[in-house]
């Protein structure tokens, strides 16, 4: 109480946290919240030995992917060797053509348009003797093929950072065969599109969860923000 009556006396307290926590950029926060999302999925799978990939759909920069790599050689000298290897599927050129469906304005095609050899130097430069692949091209071309192409068994822990409904439903598909009971699936944009039922990577899961009703979900966190966390409970 003695805290609580000092803060109330002194309110430059409280206008100085709020100062400071408004001067880190939204951005940031984002990308935090991500990095927290993918660490625990990773530590839970390596808790309950549920082996497999990363799978990343979206690598972009590269930041999440390295990150990726980067905690799993921490949870590794906790838990035990995970033998985990690490997928990334990205165009690097943005998304190509969005569809009327997939229309926001914040999802510009341009947006997401990166230097790739830039992005695939520094993914090397971290992956610290990791095994990784990345899959170059649009995801109605790379993702037309199967897991077994690419020598991916199953999948650990996989990262929907699509934004969009198409590509998050191609994601979804492409991994239905190598899920496995414990296999965490991230949705970095869940929230997205004001909500919309329709739309967006939320709208993909909706219709991927209709679709295979063999396999079941439970809700396994929430992160950053609006995004969410969902393991295969059983398949």
């Amino acid at each position: 109480m003695k805290l609580l009556n000092f803060i109330k006396n002194n309110l430059f307290i409280q206008n100085f946290f709020g100062s400071l926590i408004s001067l880190i950029p939204t951005y940031l926060e984002f990308t935090l919240g991500k990095y927290i999302g993918i660490k625990k999925a990773l530590y839970i799978t390596a808790h309950d030995k549920t082996f497999g990939s990363y799978i990343e759909f979206g690598v972009f920069t590269g930041s999440s992917f390295n990150f990726a790599m980067k905690v799993n050689k921490k949870i590794d000298k906790l838990l035990g060797d995970s033998n985990c290897d690490f997928i990334g599927f990205d165009s690097f050129e943005g998304f190509g053509k969005v569809g009327d469906t997939d229309d926001h304005p914040r999802f510009k095609d341009d947006t997401f348009s990166v230097n790739e050899e830039k992005v695939l130097k520094n993914i090397k430069k971290n992956s610290n003797n990791q095994e990784y692949q990345i899959i170059k091209g649009f995801f109605h071309s790379t993702l037309s093929k199967k897991p077994e192409d690419y020598k991916i068994q199953k999948a650990r822990v996989v990262l929907v950072d699509c934004d969009l409904k198409e590509p998050t439903i191609l994601a979804l598909n492409f991994i239905k065969n190598i899920l496995q009971k414990g296999t965490i699936i991230l949705f970095d944009d869940y929230i997205f599109y004001k909500g919309d039922k329709k739309k967006g990577e939320y709208a993909a899961f909706e219709e991927f969860k209709k679709n295979n009703p063999n396999i079941k979900f439970r809700q396994a966190f929430e992160y950053g923000y609006g995004s969410k966390a969902f393991i295969v409970s059983e398949i």
